[in-house]
């Protein structure tokens, strides 16, 4: 199974390629223009296209060179890992296993048994 970055990586992609087309019949069409001043066809919400075609093309570059880092190094891992199933899977049941209920016991009877004897020598 892919990680969740990898599949945003695809996501960015798929999302990049139409508006770059978009941004192509614009300029094709007369609606954007770089060089002149703005004409009554000219339709200025049509940069924004490309903006978005250009920030999403940059951010699926940044994804595509965080994959050789260790996960953790980016602050995008927190929205989305780039770690593999098995190796999410493996972190989750380490972390499951150091928080088992059963370990707590006695810790929580190590307490207890403080909670009592100061109780206790607060009374005599």
């Amino acid at each position: 199974m892919d990680s969740a970055a990898s599949r945003v990586e695809r996501v960015l992609i798929g999302f990049a390629i139409p508006l770059y087309l978009l941004t192509a019949l614009s300029f094709a069409e007369g609606r954007i223009s770089l060089f002149s001043d703005s004409g009554p066809d000219e339709d200025s919400f049509g940069v924004l296209f490309g903006l978005l075609a250009v920030l999403s093309t940059l951010l699926y570059a940044y994804i595509r060179n965080l994959g050789s880092k260790p996960h953790g190094s980016s602050p995008l891992d927190g929205v989305f890992s780039r770690e593999s199933e098995e190796e999410m899977l493996a972190r989750l049941r380490e972390e499951q296993q150091e928080a088992d209920v059963s370990s707590m016991g006695s810790t929580w009877a190590e307490m207890e048994k403080e909670h009592l004897e100061r109780t206790l020598g607060e009374e005599e």
